[in-house]
């Protein structure tokens, strides 16, 4: 479960670098006192990220047949959404995210709201909590005969724990990380990744009968790579791949990426 362990790992590192550049600030500033607040933050964004998974999951179990497939086609199409804003935000607001953070505290401090400290750490850690649940759910979906839970589990929490390492030894001043590349090279496979999960939605939702696949096999790539194999699987989870598209799946799949283009072009003039 490669896919698996690249969210776990990516999503958290955006966590562990807040709450690292939090705590940093405030022991730079002679605040070591408040780390309290962070800590509470920190403890209560993880609560909640558990409480979300845990009734998302309830709530799967609600819907059977079509209703299943669409519902399952909502959460990856929320998981598109969310996780191509993110990558696109986090590309443009990398560099400057440190000092954005760093004000935040002093308004904090300055106004002693407090609260404000644990409400930051919170946020942020609830966010990625939310978006690693959708995302990590829809990678699942896409792969729901083939995937061992156990395996994903591990997975995701070696991610987890590389995530904090790599923060760890970031802070301690053990090594360099550009965020502005970081956030960029992987935000590139974030989104062939969420490409996948976009053609997986379209043909949930063409198995459920909301809309139609125009032409069902547009060809037939199965000598060339079966998605059975182990190969195959993997180009699946992380470009989208399907040896039997519909012209609807790849439609869908030059549109985005075409979208995505034009999304780039506007927001910078580098890309014009």
């Amino acid at each position: 479960m490669l896919g698996t362990f690249i969210i776990s790992w990516r999503e958290s590192i955006e966590a562990a670098l807040l709450v690292g550049i939090l705590m940093v600030y405030l022991k730079k500033i002679g605040q070591n006192k408040n780390f309290i607040y962070i800590y509470a933050g920190v403890f209560s964004g993880i609560l909640a990220s558990l409480l979300f998974a845990y009734l998302s999951n309830k709530v799967s179990f609600l819907f059977e047949g079509a209703g299943e497939e669409i519902f399952s086609a909502v959460i990856l199409l929320l998981a598109v959404i969310i996780l191509t804003y993110m990558v696109v935000w986090m590309s443009d607001h990398a560099r400057n995210l440190k000092g954005k953070i760093q004000q935040k505290v002093d308004t904090a401090l300055e106004r002693n709201k407090l609260w404000s400290l644990s409400f930051l750490a919170f946020t942020g850690v609830f966010r990625e909590g939310i978006e690693t649940v959708l995302f990590l759910w829809g990678i699942l979906l896409q792969n729901r005969e083939s995937v061992s839970i156990s395996l994903a589990l591990f997975s995701g929490t070696a991610g987890i724990v590389l995530a904090i390492l790599m923060a760890w030894l970031f802070f301690r001043g053990f090594g360099h990380l550009d965020l502005k590349s970081f956030f960029k090279v992987t935000g590139f496979i974030l989104l062939f990744m969420s490409a996948g999960m976009l053609v997986a939605a379209i043909g949930k939702l063409e198995s459920a009968g909301i809309i139609s696949p125009i032409l069902s096999h547009l060809w037939n790539s199965s000598w060339l790579l079966d998605e059975r194999t182990l190969f195959g699987h993997i180009i699946s989870g992380f470009l989208g791949y399907r040896a039997k598209p519909s012209l609807m799946e790849v439609l869908s799949y030059l549109i985005y990426f075409f979208s995505i283009f034009l999304w780039l072009r506007r927001q910078n003039p580098r890309y014009r």
